[in-house]
């Protein structure tokens, strides 16, 4: 059976994954601090809820320099994000336990997928987002859906989610701006 980790709010950086089926609680919770002269550097921090006490899983160190590849953690590892690819910016790591996944951009989606000796088409997490209408209310919900071959990783799939769909959200946001003169010449009045 897929698990299901409902997030509280479509930010993963600022937001709670929960599954109360299987009593599974993480947190991520950035804070921004300002340096002068050098921009503002982040820091999210990964927490899992276990009978009642809150366990550090990860961090993330993201840069004032966009240039600069942000520091992930999970526990006491550092996990090196590689990129793979160029127009949808594929990033893979290597697990707890060896293993090397990917993250890729499949259908406007967050996917995971194993990377083994052939390349796999097997999903093992997908971020989903749904919309609603009620009335003059439009719903946002958001999930990560993880297979249950992956429930032995969850903890690298919570942190590298985090990292991946931040900067794919980032390279989408520069993107659409690129695409749009009255950001690029300035907006006239």
């Amino acid at each position: 059976m897929t698990l299901r980790l409902s997030l509280a709010k479509n930010d993963p950086l600022q937001t709670t994954f929960s599954c109360p089926e299987y009593a599974i609680h993480y947190t991520s919770d950035t804070v921004t601090r300002s340096q002068p002269f050098c921009g503002s550097k982040a820091t999210t921090t990964v927490r899992k809820n276990v009978v009642g006490e809150s366990l550090h899983v990860g961090i993330i160190e993201w840069p004032a320099n966009p240039n600069d590849r942000p520091a992930v953690i999970v526990e006491s590892r550092t996990i090196e994000m590689i990129k793979t690819g160029l127009y949808t910016s594929p990033e893979k790591f290597q697990g707890i336990h060896g293993e090397w996944y990917e993250w890729q951009i499949r259908e406007s989606r967050a996917q995971l997928v194993p990377l083994k000796v052939a390349r796999s088409h097997a999903c093992i997490a997908t971020f989903v987002t749904t919309f609603t209408q009620a009335l003059f209310r439009r719903k946002e919900s958001a999930a990560l859906l993880i297979s249950p071959e992956a429930v032995h990783i969850l903890d690298d799939i919570i942190v590298t989610f985090i990292y991946f769909e931040r900067r794919w959200r980032e390279r989408e946001l520069a993107r659409s701006r690129s695409w749009d003169p009255g950001c690029t010449a300035g907006a006239t009045l």
